[in-house]
C-alpha cells in the first residue's frame, strides 16, 4: 500500500510540474550587442591598389557586428575623384558612429574640406558614397572667407550645392 501511494504521489508531482511554467534563467546573450573588437588609440588606414584613401585616428574605437563607434576621432578622407579639385576632407567629433558608409557625428563636430570649407556644429550625418552631409542642428560655416550660419544643413559635395534654413550669409568684400 505504501509503494502504491508513493508512486501515485510521484505521478501527481510529475504531472503538476509539467504544467507549471518555468522561467528561463539563461540570459539572452543574442539580444545584446557585444563588441567584436576594442581598440585603444587606434590609427587605421584604408588602402586600395593605388593609394591610401581613408585615415582614422581615435582615442578609443569599438567594432560591433553592424557598426563602428569611435571616440574623439579624426577621419581624413582623400579625394578619389580626379574631376574634383580638392585633396581631402576631414571629419572630427567627440563621437562618430559608422554604419556601412554613413558616418553619424555628434558633439563638437568639425568638417573641413582643404582650406576653403570649414563647418562647426553639434550633429552631422555624412554619407561617404553619395558625398552628402546634412544635419538638423544650428551650424556655423566658413566658405573661403565668407561666413554662413543657419540650421538644417544640406551639403551636396558632388554638385557643390549647399542649402539651409534660417540662414545668415556674410560676404567678405575685402578679398579680391
Amino acid at each position: 500500500m505504501g509503494i502504491k501511494s508513493f508512486i501515485f504521489i510521484l505521478l501527481l508531482i510529475a504531472v503538476a510540474s509539467y504544467f507549471i511554467p518555468v522561467k528561463n534563467l539563461e540570459k539572452n546573450v543574442m539580444g545584446k550587442d557585444l563588441p567584436l573588437v576594442v581598440f585603444e588609440k587606434p590609427v587605421m588606414y584604408t588602402l586600395d591598389d593605388k593609394s591610401v584613401h581613408r585615415i582614422i585616428i581615435a582615442e578609443h574605437a569599438v567594432k560591433y557586428e553592424k557598426r563602428d563607434e569611435m571616440f574623439d576621432a579624426n577621419i581624413t578622407l582623400k579625394n578619389q575623384d580626379s574631376t574634383k579639385d580638392y585633396k581631402n576632407e576631414n571629419l572630427k567629433a567627440d563621437l562618430i558612429i559608422k554604419r556601412a558608409d554613413v558616418y553619424t557625428l555628434t558633439n563638437n563636430v568639425k568638417y573641413k574640406r582643404d582650406d576653403f570649407i570649414k563647418l562647426n556644429t553639434n550633429e552631422l550625418i555624412y554619407d561617404d558614397i553619395k558625398k552628402i552631409a546634412k544635419n538638423s542642428k544650428p551650424f556655423e560655416s566658413i566658405y573661403n572667407t565668407h561666413l554662413f550660419k543657419g540650421t538644417n544643413l544640406y551639403l551636396d559635395i558632388n554638385n557643390d550645392n549647399i542649402t539651409a534654413k534660417n540662414t545668415h550669409f556674410e560676404i567678405d568684400l575685402t578679398k579680391n
